[in-house]
């Protein structure tokens, strides 16, 4: 090979009389700390009133007790301190169950979602959001709140247009009542249930929501349940971006 045709990879005189690199725990034992470490907390509904705060800082827990006060208008009755965590006593019952849905529980859930993020606290400030809470109540009807956009509840209805029964729409929300009990399905695989619970998911997708929580629970009777889902948009998102352009 000649001097012109050499790799430049070789050209350099330094290259073959380099030390070795350090093995591999030493390389890792000198680098230093992590300059990035997530911090885990969690929040927990217990009984029929109470919220449960783990691994929470004090500046946290105290932003969540004003959460709680302005969005439960029976406020809060007790704070029971524990060795790592603080539980809060609710004035009345805000996770009874209730046919219907009780909406300012589940609106207390969404802004505790929404104002605190502390499912998962990072050091970056995640850009602002519209969130939206989708819940299903007694076997045969769906509820949006927190102001749905028009388009995404003529979408949903335009979707599900002959299993429909009777709708009530408002700027702050949507009430749809299906056909029969497809909440509840009466077959044993649930086939029919899912596949209207993926065409919702599909509906939500097109509009670049994205399904951000899930919270359930099942009452002493052991029959009747309660199921909500957050869905959240980025508020710089326009029409004709995909949810993919968000991410």
């Amino acid at each position: 090979m000649s001097e012109k045709t050499k790799s430049a990879f070789f050209d350099s005189p330094e290259a073959s009389s380099a030390a070795a690199p350090p093995p591999f725990s030493q390389a890792v034992s000198d680098a230093g700390p992590s300059t990035f470490q997530s911090r885990f907390a969690s929040i927990t509904r217990h009984g029929l009133d109470r919220i449960r705060l783990v691994n929470l800082s004090e500046v946290e827990i105290a932003a969540m007790h004003e959460i709680v006060r302005t969005y439960w208008e029976r406020g809060i009755d007790k704070v029971y301190p524990q060795e790592s965590s603080r539980e809060f006593k609710l004035g009345g019952y805000a996770w009874g169950y209730d046919p219907n849905g009780n909406e300012q529980a589940m609106m207390l859930t969404l802004r505790i979602l929404e104002d605190a993020l502390i499912f998962r606290k990072v050091n970056h400030i995640p850009p602002p959001c519209e969130w939206l809470n989708v819940s299903f109540h007694g076997g045969d009807k769906l509820k949006i709140l927190n102001f749905p956009p028009t388009d995404l509840v003529n979408d949903i209805m335009a979707t599900f247009m002959t299993d429909i029964q009777r709708h009530e729409v408002t700027p702050d929300r949507a009430k749809i009542k299906f056909k029969g009990y497809p909440w509840r399905p009466l077959e044993s695989d649930g086939a029919e249930t899912q596949l209207k619970l993926l065409a919702l998911l599909e509906s939500f997708e097109r509009h670049s929501f994205t399904l951000y929580a899930r919270t359930s629970a099942r009452f002493a009777d052991e029959t009747s349940e309660s199921n909500v889902l957050v869905f959240q948009r980025r508020k710089d998102w326009v029409a004709g971006k995909t949810l993919y352009d968000q991410l």
